[in-house]
């Protein structure tokens, strides 16, 4: 399929298809199926009612969703009017919802009233209560106090005449078409603004550098409030005329049926998914081989997880990102070595302007450390209503600070070492975590490892590592710590090694390293 010529908001892309392909699947959730014709349809219906509700250009729509069609569509109907989307996910907890809320304003909240097991009343009769900037809510299953049921709303845009063309022309491709609010690992979530420009060029590169032969049908499981949910696995399809396989919630037994049944093409995860996929006891009974790319993204890969995903007959490939990039700004190549694939992130992609840096933000060459800095149009926007936080983020001459430190290898290829934050110095030496976690994480009864910097009197910092085991394995500290001083320069191997059972994670599936450095804290302290 011919792609259109580069449009000025991501919801082009959608009546392009709707016209040139009206019977070809774009969303699929169990036995929901919508064609481009009918997924249109709905969000033209989404969009008109935003307006019939008095919403503009500039205004903040929030929504509290798990991965289906209705998110997709109410991003997209959202954009479409210059309105701004921003996601509210599952897993919150009430003071999250109240920041994301003061610091999105939102004018509208859509949510559905319980989400696996979990009934939501409470947090939202308290946004109700303490927002009063919030004018609707409205309920996209079921229903809720005080909310407008879905199929009420989707009726009331149906007279909004001309509104919708005239509100679609003022939208360019500059505008901010969500706002994504960061992990956290380092402070207080702050919202990323992303462009309609960033998500189609984002889109548009991954469907060069990952070209198809039998069409793209894309597992989505990924939270609505991430970037990969919102773009590189969200809209990335629906731009490019493909097919979005919808789960919502993860379950790898689930996963791998869905695999099967909707004959999905492009599996692309988090390493942690796999690893729960591949672990599960029914792995090698089912039938993957309508898989075409296998694609990884938001932290390395095990070398043994690489290995094992190695024996599918599928394209393995690996990408970095962030939600400040937008975009997936470096790709493994298409016929790239398990090395590469098991140590690197790939090259940066040549429509991206990609750079290392030193601390005061000279470049560096091959071998050498660097951050990994990046500028162009295709950036955020800045940090909603946090200009001095915008300002830190970038360096004096423009450049974005990822604050991932990498090598350039001669091959081209970048490997990361570290996370600027997360270094630290012990004894007068910079010590880059990823390093150690790499080392130990090579032991074969080592599922995963983190490794922070705790204060200490002496070297100013040491490091503590927090080790999870394979199922079944048996392993001391002692032995990892005589592993560690096998492979690792003294300086390097960690003052204190605990054997977990479990490393603290985001919802996203990244180890939570602020929840690990503060557990650690508190014990020492007798918390």
């Amino acid at each position: 399929m011919k792609l259109p010529e580069e449009q000025p908001r991501v919801g082009a892309y959608l009546w392009h298809w709707a016209s040139e392909t009206p019977d070809a699947e774009a969303a699929v959730l169990d036995d929901v199926r919508y064609t481009y014709r009918e997924f249109a349809g709905l969000v033209e219906l989404l969009a008109r009612g935003l307006l019939a509700a008095g919403i503009v250009k500039g205004d903040r729509i929030a929504m509290l969703s798990t991965s289906r069609p209705e998110f997709m569509a109410l991003l997209i109907a959202a954009t479409e009017i210059g309105a701004v989307w921003v996601g509210l996910h599952p897993r919150y907890r009430i003071a999250e919802f109240r920041h994301v809320t003061s610091e999105s304003t939102p004018r509208m909240v859509f949510a559905l009233p319980s989400i696996d097991g979990r009934r939501y009343d409470k947090e939202l009769r308290t946004l109700r209560e303490e927002f009063p900037l919030i004018e609707r809510f409205v309920a996209i299953a079921g229903t809720f106090e005080g909310a407008q049921p879905w199929p009420d709303f989707l009726a009331s845009g149906k007279h909004t005449g001309a509104r919708l063309a005239e509100a679609q022309a003022c939208v360019n491709a500059d505008d901010t078409a969500a706002i994504i609010f960061t992990s956290g690992t380092t402070g207080t979530p702050k919202g990323a603004m992303i462009k309609h420009y960033g998500l189609i060029r984002g889109a548009l590169v991954e469907h060069e550098r990952w070209p198809s032969a039998t069409g793209l049908r894309l597992l989505h499981n990924m939270p609505v409030n991430h970037i990969a949910g919102v773009g590189m696995m969200g809209l990335y399809p629906v731009i490019t005329g493909g097919c979005l396989v919808f789960m919502d919630r993860f379950d790898p037994g689930a996963m791998l049926e869905v695999i099967e049944r909707e004959r999905v093409t492009f599996w692309l995860q988090a390493p942690t998914m796999f690893h729960l996929a591949v672990t599960h006891p029914r792995f090698g009974s089912f039938d993957l081989s309508s898989l075409e790319y296998i694609i990884w993204a938001g932290a390395p890969m095990p070398r043994d997880l690489v290995a094992t995903l190695y024996d599918l007959d599928a394209t393995l490939a690996t990408a970095f990102g962030m939600t400040e990039l937008t975009v997936y700004a470096t790709y493994s190549d298409l016929d790239a070595s398990f090395d590469v694939l098991a140590e690197t992130i790939g090259r940066p992609d040549p429509h991206y302007d990609i750079r290392l840096a030193d601390d005061r933000d000279n470049p560096v060459g091959p071998g050498q450390r660097g951050e990994i800095q990046a500028r162009g149009r295709w950036l955020m926007n800045g940090y909603f209503n946090n200009p001095a936080a915008t300002a830190e983020a970038y360096t004096r001459d423009g450049w974005f600070r990822t604050g991932d430190v990498a090598v350039l290898r001669e091959d081209g290829n970048l490997t990361i070492v570290g996370r600027t934050k997360e270094m630290y110095i012990s004894g007068g030496y910079n010590i880059y975590p990823r390093e150690i976690e790499i080392a130990i994480e090579a032991h074969a009864a080592v599922a995963a490892a983190a490794v922070v910097g705790v204060e200490e009197p002496v070297f100013g910092e040491v490091g503590y590592a927090a080790v999870q085991l394979e199922p079944g394995a048996t392993l001391s500290a002692e032995q990892i710590l005589s592993w560690c001083r096998d492979r690792l320069a003294n300086y390097k191997v960690p003052k204190t090694i605990e054997i977990v059972a479990e490393l603290p994670r985001l919802a996203i599936g990244k180890i939570d390293k602020h929840s690990l450095r503060e557990n650690v804290v508190n014990a020492a302290l007798g918390r």
